[in-house]
């Protein structure tokens, strides 16, 4: 059971090496080693690629700076039988690898992700993320773009991550599963064990910056998504 891990990364020298040894201690406290890591160098300007490459993992190129295809371009090269996702800022406990293993050895398992935990976010995002980790479970949709697993063949059958939208492309990855598992009586499971991961969003942002997105999104719908100019905050580094 060979697992892709596929991490998608735009100017993350900083902290990349950090979190992969982090992911790779992860998994081999489990005494699991059937693992690749692969990270997807999205037009990087600093030494990602490099650090990338020092540590041992495989490193694929997409020039266009999007998270959808730096995801997809990442599973492209992929060997596993399971993706993995996980972002560059982001890193799982030991304990939520166990519960993953233990989930994707289970034949109606298909797909998941994990509820969030932010690192010395403000209280207004706290806040936001706690209302986010227990109502989204219950629509059986993901909490979080920053750990999700899918078998491959799901993976493929639904087309990967959506390239149209610069945003939320983890909740539409996650919908489109949701249908696809519903129609094969098969499970997508959202893992309450979680994904650790930065605060830079939240510190970007402001609550007015969330309400112009939903404004936008209650008046423009999809297309909102669509414009990489609303979403600013979500690829500057």
């Amino acid at each position: 059971m060979k697992i892709s891990i596929i991490v998608p990364a735009y100017n993350e020298e900083l902290h990349l090496l950090e979190n992969l040894i982090k992911i790779k201690n992860s998994f081999e406290s489990n005494s699991f080693s059937d693992y690749e890591i692969i990270v997807c160098d999205n037009n990087s300007t600093d030494n990602t690629p490099i650090v990338a490459k020092d540590f041992g993992a495989k490193v694929v190129f997409e020039s266009f700076n999007q998270i959808s295809k730096a995801r997809n371009k990442g599973a492209s090269i992929a060997n596993g039988e399971w993706l993995v996702f996980i972002d560059a800022d982001s890193w799982p406990s030991k304990y939520l690898v166990k519960t993953l293993l233990d989930k994707i050895s289970q034949n109606d398992t298909i797909a998941g992700s994990s509820i969030v935990q932010f690192v010395s976010s403000p209280f207004w995002w706290r806040a936001t993320w706690k209302f986010t980790n227990i109502s989204m479970p219950l629509l059986n949709l993901t909490p979080t773009g920053a750990f999700m697993f899918c078998k491959r063949t799901v993976f493929n059958a639904i087309g990967g991550f959506n390239e149209d939208i610069f945003a939320f492309e983890d909740l539409d990855f996650s919908y489109a599963i949701r249908k696809y598992s519903k129609s094969n009586d098969k499970k997508f499971t959202v893992i309450r064990e979680p994904i650790y991961t930065s605060s830079r969003r939240a510190n970007n942002l402001k609550p007015r910056d969330l309400v112009k997105i939903a404004v936008q999104l209650s008046t423009h719908g999809k297309s909102t998504l669509k414009d990489k100019s609303n979403f600013s905050q979500w690829y500057s580094r």
